[in-house]
């Protein structure tokens, strides 16, 4: 369970958020989500969170300058 990130924002996802490695959520979840949260997205819900996550672990893993790379011509 601790290599899985889950992200949730609503009562019913904290059964997940409390069991994972990383549990994510965005700026308008509710306060007993985010309470449990390791992080909060910047972006809103719909409006690029799920980018700004993938982002977030490509770079933990080292793995973001080479993909940038590959759309440099």
């Amino acid at each position: 369970d601790d290599q899985i990130a889950y992200m949730g924002d609503d009562l019913l996802d904290l059964c997940l958020l409390t069991r994972v490695g990383l549990a994510l959520t965005v700026p308008e979840a509710r306060p007993e989500v985010k309470e449990v949260c390791h992080y909060v997205t910047r972006a809103p819900g719909g409006r690029g969170a799920v980018r700004e996550v993938v982002e977030l672990l490509l770079k933990a893993q080292g793995k973001w300058e080479k993909i940038v790379a590959g759309y440099r011509i």
